[in-house]
């Protein structure tokens, strides 16, 4: 037990960490002169940064010591945003985010593979959706904290940042608190060997949506600012819209926590990715915080059940837990790469709305890709 609490505890602070700093990246780039093609290429040079690094750390959390791993990640990613105090160009921010995103390529796969070990069926959902549910509280408050730090200095939540995964990793390193590393697994209920096997293209159609939700997230994250200083949207009114979608996956996580009546069934995706593609359609659209509000948190829902789905056919009945949880991560991060890409390629092109159209496109065709998968069960 002692163990669990400290990987939730982890999760929260680097989260904390990261929300604060990736919610300020945007905005300083701006401060620094940055484009529309600059903001979506700190996105996706950031995701293909995570999608190169994951592998390799995920298969080194199955051979290694994984809180030594974690431990180091925090440090790593302490230097990446202690960095950006310093920097005063575009180009030098560039070159900050992917060294961001390979500390947390170092960190969530050692992580997910400890909590995921020694679980059946029943306590595998518990337990990634407490996990899941205080990265979410981290990463939500990350904005909302961000937004009042930017306003005193531009410079202030990498420092915040810098400070608290230090401590983190400081702690970890000197206490080497207990994680789990190839326990035996726990005894499975007979639905548990009857459903995995049976239906493994459950975890592609999980891995699709996935794509889909975090490829839309990824514009959001990067483009979005952007087309809120057109609304004139403060920064801390920013960090309270861009803390929805945060909100709505922690509700989320606690519904689905609680169930198992998702799983190996289409419907608990696709009506979270039919209701995005209507909130995209808003976002095109409106110009409001309200309404902007209430589509960001249809995304939030469809991140929640699109993640929890895709982390749980991952990792149930697999033996290379950091393999195949590092492979759940590359698909986030694939969204994360193409998204923030062509939405900025878009947004030069056709205005600061036209990403938000095309991520419409994407999620309908990726529900439609889902239900042929489906289908062929």
């Amino acid at each position: 037990m002692r163990g669990d609490v400290f990987l939730y505890a982890a999760a929260f602070i680097m989260d904390l960490c990261g929300g604060l700093a990736f919610f300020s990246t945007p905005l300083l780039g701006l401060r620094l002169g940055a484009s529309v093609i600059d903001l979506g290429l700190m996105g996706t040079l950031g995701g293909l940064a995570y999608i190169l690094a994951c592998p390799m750390m995920g298969r080194l959390a199955d051979r290694h010591d994984r809180s030594r791993m974690i431990g180091l990640a925090c440090l790593f990613t302490a230097a990446a945003y202690l960095l950006v105090v310093f920097i005063d160009r575009v180009a030098l921010l560039l070159v900050c985010v992917p060294l961001m995103w390979v500390g947390m390529a170092l960190f969530w796969p050692a992580l997910q593979a400890a909590l995921a070990e020694g679980r059946n069926r029943t306590q595998l959902v518990k337990a990634l959706g407490t996990y899941n549910i205080v990265w979410s509280l981290g990463f939500m408050n990350g904005p909302l904290l961000g937004g009042p730090l930017y306003a005193v200095h531009p410079r202030l939540p990498f420092i915040v940042a810098s400070i608290g995964m230090v401590l983190l990793g400081g702690a970890i390193l000197v206490w080497r608190p207990a994680v789990r590393r190839d326990s035996p697994p726990l005894e499975e209920l007979p639905a548990d060997r009857e459903l995995g096997p049976a239906r493994p293209q459950y975890r592609v159609v999980a891995w699709i949506a996935s794509f889909t939700a975090f490829f839309t997230l990824g514009i959001v994250n990067n483009l979005f600012p952007k087309l809120a200083i057109t609304l004139a949207i403060s920064p801390t009114a920013l960090g309270r819209l861009l803390a929805v979608p945060r909100l709505a996956q922690i509700l989320t996580f606690l519904l689905v926590r609680h169930s198992h009546r998702w799983q190996y069934r289409l419907l608990p995706l696709a009506v979270p990715q039919a209701c995005t593609a209507v909130g995209l359609v808003f976002i095109a659209t409106a110009d409001t915080p309200l309404i902007l509000g209430i589509a960001l948190s249809a995304l939030g829902v469809l991140v929640g059940t699109a993640f929890y789905a895709s982390q749980f056919y991952s990792l149930f009945q697999e033996e290379r837990k950091g393999e195949r949880g590092a492979f759940n991560e590359v698909m986030v991060g694939m969204g994360n790469v193409s998204g923030p890409f062509l939405g900025g390629v878009l947004a030069q092109a056709f205005g600061l709305r036209a990403p938000y159209v095309f991520c419409c496109g994407i999620v309908i065709a990726g529900l439609i890709v889902e239900y042929r998968l489906a289908r062929s069960s």
